[in-house]
């Protein structure tokens, strides 16, 4: 079985090494996961879902200094950058579970891009 490598760009030092899947076992993976996803998202409030994002958010926070160590090994991004991107992320998943309610309507939703629609589920 052959393995990924991730490169620390900055020195070459290996840092962690992975075996690597067939697109088969890709496949199965994505299949599986998205099967748990439906199953989930059909069972869970829209507060609930909320909960979820805004904890991955204070988790991203609380963890914010070993996040921008891993940022900073596996692409060599300045310290600096990394944390602002470890921040930014925090920021983001609050901004959806502030904002649950709105995204997780049964209408019409204008898409990020501007362009188009999407129907979203609630509960």
């Amino acid at each position: 079985m052959s393995h990924y490598a991730v490169i620390n760009p900055a020195t070459g030092e290996t840092i962690k090494t992975y075996p690597q899947i067939s697109d088969h076992e890709v496949e199965q993976v994505i299949a599986s996961a998205d099967e748990a996803h439906v199953g989930w998202s059909r069972n869970s409030s829209t507060d609930e879902r909320a909960a979820l994002l805004r904890r991955v958010g204070d988790l991203h926070e609380e963890r914010r200094d070993k996040l921008a160590a891993i940022i900073v090994r596996e692409m060599g991004k300045p310290v600096d950058q990394a944390l602002g991107e470890i921040d930014y992320s925090a920021d983001i998943y609050r901004y959806y579970a502030d904002n649950a309610q709105e995204f997780l309507k049964d209408e019409p939703n204008a898409l990020l891009s501007g362009e188009g629609s999407a129907f979203m589920r609630s509960n």
